[in-house]
């Protein structure tokens, strides 16, 4: 009797296994972002992060073209979206001395930008968790992550407009 269990099991996790393992890795991703939550670092930071522990100066926020006004979000992978958001919030703050240390993982990354801008502070913690499960736990974000992508891209192009305003005045 244990012996056909035991192989019906081994069949079922055969036949599903591509399913079992991306549910596994996804609940792996969950329990070290609870845990990063619960026992993470917490928002003790210096006020003045020392600029040698930035990393290299990323290209310019001007250069990243919002994919979902452009019309490239509905053609490229969620994961390749992530991905470019991550890299254009990198360069967003770079440009407003907030820039990402290289010791900085990029839930720190985004924990650092709460202070600074409220504004975005959910969406982009979020995408920092999409970006870093994607990173360590090998998951690919779906197409539920559109809208908060689209969001970020909103504000960032909108705080980036009043800024060159103000800087024109």
């Amino acid at each position: 009797m244990w012996a056909l269990f035991a192989a019906a099991v081994f069949v079922g996790f055969l036949w599903y296994r591509q399913q079992v393992l991306e549910f596994i890795r996804g609940l792996w991703a969950e329990l070290l972002a609870l845990l990063n939550g619960l026992f993470g670092p917490k928002k003790l930071r210096a006020p003045d992060r020392p600029a040698t522990e930035t990393r290299e100066p990323p290209r310019p926020f001007a250069a990243f073209r919002n994919p979902f006004l452009s019309g490239n979000a509905g053609r490229i992978s969620p994961e390749q979206l992530v991905r470019y958001t991550f890299e254009a919030l990198e360069a967003w703050a770079f440009e407003r001395q907030a820039a990402r240390r290289a010791d900085e993982t990029p839930l720190e990354f985004a924990d650092a930008l709460d202070d600074r801008f409220p504004a975005l502070a959910d969406d982009a913690r979020q995408l920092a968790r999409l970006y870093s499960q994607m990173l360590y736990a090998r998951t690919k974000p779906t197409r539920e992550c559109l809208p908060l992508l689209q969001r970020l891209w909103e504000e960032m192009s909108r705080t980036t407009r009043q800024y060159s305003a103000a800087r024109a005045e």
